[in-house]
C-alpha cells in the first residue's frame, strides 16, 4: 500500500485522471480509516467524511496523436526521410571526397614542382625576414630531397 503524502498524491491523481467529467467541478470526499490513514473517494465513505470541490480543468485542445494509430504512413514518411537523408549524406561525403581529391592533387603537383626545383639548382638558399640568404649545404639538399620524395609517394597516388 502506498504510504505518506507521495502515496496520497498518487491516489488522488489517479482517481482524478480516471473520471471523465465534463463539469466544472467534481466533488471529492476525504476521510480517515481505522488506521488513521487518510482515503479520498468519489463517494462518501462514512457520515464523518468531509466534502472536497475539485475544479476540473477541460482546455480546448485536440487530443495528442496516438503513436501507431497510422503506421503505414508513419513508415512511408519515416522511409522517405531516411532516403531523403541517405541523398544528402551521399552527395556531402561525394563532395567531401572531390576536395580531398583536389587538395591531393594540389600537394601531389607542388611536391613534383619542388623535387625537379631541388634536382636543378645548383645551389639552395633560405631567406629570413630581412632578406638574408642561408645556403643548404650538400647534406641537406639530399635530405630535401628525399622528403620531398616521400612527399609525392603520399600525395601522388
Amino acid at each position: 500500500m502506498l504510504r505518506g503524502n507521495k502515496g496520497l498524491t498518487i491516489a488522488l491523481c489517479a482517481t482524478l485522471s480516471l473520471l471523465a467529467l465534463d463539469a466544472s467541478a467534481a466533488r471529492f470526499y476525504k476521510s480517515l480509516d481505522e488506521n488513521g490513514k487518510v482515503i479520498f473517494s468519489d463517494r462518501p465513505p462514512s457520515a464523518s467524511a468531509e466534502q472536497i470541490d475539485v475544479k476540473v480543468f477541460t482546455p480546448d485542445v485536440a487530443a495528442p496523436a496516438v503513436p501507431g494509430a497510422n503506421k503505414s504512413a508513419e513508415k512511408t514518411d519515416k522511409s522517405s526521410d531516411a532516403k531523403e537523408d541517405e541523398k544528402e549524406d551521399e552527395k556531402a561525403a561525394k563532395a567531401d571526397l572531390k576536395t580531398l581529391q583536389s587538395k591531393r592533387d594540389e600537394n601531389c603537383k607542388k611536391a613534383q614542382d619542388r623535387l625537379q626545383k631541388l634536382q636543378t639548382v645548383s645551389r639552395l638558399y633560405s631567406e629570413d625576414e630581412k632578406g638574408n640568404r642561408t645556403y643548404f649545404s650538400d647534406e641537406a639538399r639530399l635530405k630535401q630531397i628525399t622528403d620531398t620524395r616521400a612527399s609525392i609517394k603520399e600525395w601522388c597516388k
